[in-house]
This record gives C-alpha cells, structure tokens and sequence, in this order.
C-alpha cells in the first residue's frame, strides 16, 4: 500500500477530483430519498400478520382508523346543542374530503352516522341515532336515553360517563405511507374550530395520526440534530489537534461518506424507515474514527522522524495505520451486515447501509486525507503537543498499579448484568415512544381512559360452510369470546354480528334485557338480518360477517399497544378456539397482531444477528492476528459491554423493541474497533522488546489518544439523540453511548491487565 499512498502524494489534484465527481453524483440521486412509516410495508410479504392484514382488509373492508375525540367537562356534557352541532359539522366535512373514505357505515361512525335498532308493530325499524343535530332539552334527553338503551355504543363512540365522544373515520386507501398529510389537514380543521371557542377540547390520534407524526418527526430531528453533532464534533476536534486543518479534514470525511450513503439508498429506491433514519447520525459518529487514527498517526511519524519532509510522513503515517483501519472497517460492517439476518425490513436496510457508510468512510479516509494532506502547506505538528497527554499518563499508572482492583470492578459489574440479563422483557407500543408531553400520546392516553381503546385486535373466523355463521353454537362462541375478552383489563369492548342480533333479538321481544342474547335458531337471525335490511343499509354489517355468513369477525378494542397485552389476548382465544368454534379456522390481524409478530421477529433476528456477528468478526480478527488467542481478546471488551447493557435495560425495566434491539449489533461492530485497535499497537510495541510498562505508556500515547477521542465522539454523538422527539432515538442513543464507554473502559483498562496476566 505504500506505492499507493505514493501516487496519491504524487497527484493528490486527480484523487480529490475523483471524489468531487463522485460526490456530485451521489448528491444528485438526494431528491428520490423517500420516507416510510407504514408498519405493514416493513414486514415480509409471506409473514403471517401482513398476509392477514391484507385478508381482513379484502374480507371485511377493514382498515387502521383515524380517531377524533371530542370531550366536553361541562355539567351536560356532550350532550348540549353546541357539542352536537359540531359532531354533525365534523362528520360532514368528514365526508365531503377525498382524504377519506367514508362509503360503509363502518369506514365513518359518529353520533351522526351510527344506527340505533327499535321494534315495531310490523317487525325492526333501522334509523340513525342522529339524523339531525338534536337541539332542544326534550330531543337531547330522547337521544341519551337510546344510546343507554341500545347499549352497544357507550364506551366506543360515547363515553359512559357522557362527558366524551368519537368520531371514526377511514382514511383513503390512496393515503397509506402519506399519512402525514392527513394529520396536517386535520389539525388545520381543528385548529380553526378551537379560534371559534367553546367548552369543547379536541383530540386527534390512531395508528394512521400516530405513522404520520412519526413521518414528520423524523426528517425534523435529522435536521435539528445534524448540526449539533457537526459542532460537537468539530470542538473534540480541536481539543485533540489544536488547529483548524484538524477540526475541518475530519469533518469533511464524514460528512462526504454520509452523502455517498443517503446517494446509494436513494438511488436504491430504499426509504428511510424509523431507525434507518438514525444512519446519518451514525456515520457522523463511526465514521470520523478513521480519519482521527489516520491524523494521529501521521503526527506520530512527525514526532519520529523531524528530519522527513512533508511528502515522506503523511506516506508512513498512511502506511503505518491502514491495516488497522481496514480491519476495523470490515469488523464493523460485518457487525451490521448481520443484521441482514433479521426479517423485518427496517432493520435489514439499518445494517447494509450502516455498512456501506463505514466503507464508503474507508474508501475517502485513505483517499482524501493523503491527498488533502499533500495539498495543504505545511506538515502536522508532532504529536507531544496534543491533549489528553495528562489523562493518558494517569491511565498508565492506574493500569500498571492497581490491576487486581481494575479486574475487581469489572468481575463485580459482568454479575450484576448477569442479574439483569435474567429481568429483561420484550414489549413493543409505538404510542409509548413518544414523550410523555407529547400532544399525541396525551390524545392517545385520555382517549383511552374514558373510550374503548385506540387499538385493535382483529379475530377472523372461518366455519368453512355457508350460513355457519347463523348457527346458534357459533353464535354463542362468539359472545363467549367477547365476555372473554372483555374480562381482561386491557380491552374496553369488543363488536361482532353476534352483539348486533342480540340487540334485534332483544328489541323483537318488546326491548326486554332477558332476551339480549343470540336468536336460538339460525332461521330467526337470517330473519332478522332481513327485517334489519329493509330499513338498514345492506352493508352496515359487512365489517363483521361476510355476505354467505361463512366468515365473522370480532374486532377487540384495547386501551394499549402493548405487544405483551396483545399476546396475553391472542393466547385466551387460541387456547378456547377449538371450544367456541369447533372445526372452524381462526386468524389473528390488525395492528395489535403486528405489534406482536414484530416483537416475535426482533427476538428471533437479534440472536441470529449476534450469533453470526460474533462468528464474522471473531473469523476476521483471527486473519489479522494469527492467534487464536487474540482473537479471543479482542472480542471480550465488546462482549462484555453487550452483556452490560443488556443487563442494565433488565435492571432498567427497558424493554427490548425495534429500537433497543440494534444495540448489540451496533455495540459488536463499534465497540471491537476499541480492542482492535489497541492490541494492534500493544503487539507493534510488544514487538520492539520493550517492558509491560514501556508497551501500556507508549500504547496509551500512541493509539490511546485516538481511542479518547474516539470514545468521546461515538459517546457524545449518540447521546444527541437525547434531544430527538421519538424514544427509540432517545434509548438507542444512550443504549450505544453506554456501550462504547464500557468497551472503551474495558480496552484501555482491562485489556492490558488481562494481556500482563496470559503472559505471566
């Protein structure tokens, strides 16, 4: 490599020509970057969620929804002319918008839409609850008595205790992936409803506002969050090398690799999910390493040898360092690259892209520094006139003095996570990422204490024969299901066909509550069903029974979007299912089966992933040293610090989701640069014939102040994220930052003493 180097000392004009074209290249591909919060779109076609979403969806015309709550604390209620004026207002503007869908009864429920169902002398009379605003005291009272009559109501649309309601609504399939349009329109509306005043306070949320905020919260903190890495960076820049050249070289690196990358994925046709949109901020993190080695060392060779023009010492210091530098570079996209493992898309693209940075932070590290470095006038000062010269002097000490206390402390913290380790659970809640002060988790929380719950689980059962649903057997396995559900303390209510035929058959026997029950006879609810047909619309009941009544559905309203809840109701009706439905097949859908198949898959992909991690980079560093053995040491600062942070969310009560579960692949390919680097020098050193203190002081000296300045940037990048709106940033961001100070601590402190004692 060093006639390489040479040639890029030689005509250093060509090499940053060569880069300036390729970055306008990748610059231009920047506009196709597209966003994706969809969650559906991140899974697998074949994966059994998304196949029954796309089912339920095509079956029963059912779809994530939009949630409007009005609530008013007044002495009424919502049960005063103004409130009701303003539910008809917004349901009709509801209408009159292409954003949504509003042709079902289901796709649009309202006090101004929903049906109430009443007997009469010639059978069933079908009619809404609301035909029009209800505007005196007699007509306001008429229409809460109905509501408590029908019963079927009260906790879904209109909260029990009357001080709230809901409107429903479907947005246009048109809009999946643009949901954040949808969630500007309606802030709009509400906006210029709450200028006009009055007692009512609007709220807004479901998975469709939830997505679009996530689509405009995330570009928000790539931007606000950029520059004050940049800044960040750039100040350790200058407390390490004392002059601009140091500050700006770096920054030039990383930010052309962060280019080059975002390029790729643009050109790729990949969006930017949740956590791919964290990239940037890791590669402005990861990627700077390289060049600050590379900067190091040459001042290294300008220290050595004073006599050595310019020319001569960026080509040793070049020279000395790119083996290190590539193997890191290789450890740490074959950390990420496991992540290819996993089968949820996001987390796929996270790793081939984390991985490509890295290496397109190689490729313009050992072109652009010699290159820039030969332009420039002026060689690098020596090294002796850096900082951290008193910090690395004491780490020496410390070291070479008190190992017993150094393997003490570590000893005591590896059993501690181990304990952790023991504590740790998985949940998913896309609504619990965001800050608590967040105006949609609030909407989402006080929604969710006075209504049925703002997430669903979707049941699909087949009997496989026409009219089965009709039966009286089924029938009653659906109610036995609903009673079931309801029981848990996580669901507020729950629909299905049988609800519905227990309220005509109640009405059809003079609205007595005894017969609040399923018709007993399959020819009495297909009787029914008709009466209800001649005055009803044929489709208000096509969300819940197919039109040969072979197939149901029950919708299960929960009041979280937790993927523990979701799993604790999914295994009541798969362990009743044969009982209730004998011979028919039973499928799970809806969001909240997807919060649960998402957290299956993190599970299953982050073993796979640090499994094949730990075998790559264990088979990559033994290519490089030759010894098993050091092999088996470089890998132990990582492990540990896995096994730590793992222990610490145990202990911490974090759950592991999408946002914690990269950690320990983002840990294993990071944090193995620390030890890499620092054998590599140790040995390099150890080679010379120099004594234990000798090898840990020059060490230190040498690639330890790379490593300092390393560890402060990755730790200080990462805990930026602490400033982003959405947790999974906030988590990750102190997850990674934890981690890469144990594996700094475990390299610089831990390692020399376990490498004194396997010599000994």
């Amino acid at each position: 490599m060093e006639a390489f180097f040479a040639l890029i000392v030689r005509r250093p004009w060509l090499a940053l020509c060569l880069l300036l074209v390729a970055t306008a290249g990748f610059v231009s591909q920047l506009p196709r970057l597209t966003m994706e919060t969809n969650i559906e779109e991140m899974l697998p076609k074949g994966m059994e969620a998304y196949v029954n979403k796309k089912r339920l969806e095509r079956v029963f015309s059912s779809a994530d929804m939009v949630v409007i709550g009005i609530e008013n604390d007044g002495p009424d209620g919502i049960y005063t002319p103004h409130t009701l004026r303003l539910v008809d207002e917004l349901t009709q503007w509801l209408r009159s918008r292409r954003e949504f869908r509003t042709i079902a009864l289901s796709d649009l429920m309202s006090l101004s839409t929903i049906k109430d169902i009443r007997g009469t002398a010639d059978g069933m009379q079908v009619e809404r609850f609301m035909e029009r605003p209800a505007e005196t005291p007699e007509a306001i009272i008429h229409l809460k008595q109905r509501l408590v009559d029908n019963g079927i109501y009260l906790g879904s649309i209109v909260s029990e205790d009357g001080k709230g309601t809901l409107l429903v609504v479907r947005p246009d399939p048109s809009y999946v992936g643009r949901y954040f349009e949808i969630y500007r329109l309606l802030e709009a509306k509400l906006d210029e409803i709450r200028a006009r005043g009055g007692p009512e306070r609007i709220l807004v949320t479901g998975r469709p506002i939830i997505e679009g905020v996530f689509g405009i919260y995330m570009p928000e903190d790539m931007q606000h969050m950029q520059p004050v890495i940049l800044s960040l960076l750039a100040l350790l820049l200058f407390l390490s090398f004392r002059n601009i050249r140091g500050v700006l070289i770096p920054l030039a690196v990383v930010v052309l690799s962060e280019l080059w990358m975002l390029g790729t994925m643009a050109a790729a046709g990949i969006p930017m999910y949740t956590v791919t949109t964290m990239l940037p901020i890791l590669i402005l993190a990861i990627g700077i390493a390289d060049s600050v080695h590379l900067l190091t060392h040459i001042r290294v060779e300008a220290g050595r040898q004073a006599a050595l023009d310019k020319r001569e010492v960026i080509i040793r210091g070049m020279s000395g360092m790119w083996a290190p530098i590539l193997m890191t570079t290789l450890t740490t996209a074959a950390g990420f690259l496991s992540m290819l493992g996993s089968e949820l898309l996001p987390m796929r693209y996270f790793g081939v892209f984390a991985a490509v940075g890295i290496v397109y932070a190689f490729i313009i590290t050992v072109l652009f520094i010699p290159a820039i470095e030969a332009v420039l006038p002026q060689r690098e000062r020596p090294l002796d006139k850096l900082a951290f010269h008193g910090y690395l002097e004491a780490m020496t000490r410390v070291v070479t003095h008190h190992p017993r206390r150094i393997l003490a402390i570590f000893g005591l913290a590896l059993l501690l996570s181990a304990y952790g380790l023991s504590q740790i659970r998985v949940n998913s809640s896309l609504v619990s990422e965001f800050r608590p002060s967040d105006p949609i988790r609030k909407a989402d929380v006080m929604l969710n204490a006075h209504f049925a719950g703002t997430n669903a689980l979707d049941v699909m059962i087949d009997t496989g024969r026409q009219d089965g649903v009709l039966e009286p057997g089924f029938l009653k396995g659906l109610s036995a299901l609903q009673t079931a559900v309801e029981a848990e303390p996580m669901v507020g209510d729950s629909a299905s066909i049988a609800e519905f035929l227990a309220e005509m058959n109640k009405v059809m026997h003079g609205g007595d509550p005894v017969y609040r029950q399923p018709p007993a006879r399959a020819d009495l609810a297909a009787q029914y069903l008709l009466l209800y047909s001649f005055s009803g619309a044929p489709d208000d009941f096509d969300a819940f029974v197919t039109s040969d009544y072979r197939q149901a559905h029950v919708r299960i309203q929960m009041k979280t979007d937790s993927s523990a809840d979701a799993a604790r109701l999914i295994e009541i009706v798969e362990r009743n299912a044969e009982r209730w439905f004998p011979g028919a097949r039973v499928d799970f859908a809806g969001t909240a089966y997807t919060t649960h198949q998402f957290s299956d898959l993190i599970i299953a992909g982050q073993i796979q992933s640090l499994t094949v991690a730990l075998t790559l980079i264990f088979l990559l560093c033994f290519a490089m040293f030759r010894r098993l053995a050091d092999a088996a040491m470089a890998m132990l600062p990582v492990s540990l610090a896995i096994v730590a942070i793992y222990g610490i969310m145990g202990i911490a009560g974090i759950p592991l989701e999408i946002g914690t579960a990269i950690t320990g692949g983002m840990a294993l390919g990071i944090g193995v640069d620390f030890a890499i680097h620092y054998l590599y020098r140790y040995r390099d050193y150890e080679s010379r014939g120099l004594e234990y203190a000798q090898i840990v002081a020059k060490t230190n000296e040498d690639t330890g102040r790379a490593l300092v300045f390393n560890a402060l940037v990755v730790i200080g990048g990462f805990l930026v994220l602490l400033k982003a709106h959405l947790y999974p940033q906030v988590k990750l961001g102190v997850l990674v930052a934890g981690s890469m100070a144990i594996c700094y601590l475990a390299s610089c402190y831990l390692f020399p003493v376990l490498l004194r004692g396997r010599e000994r």
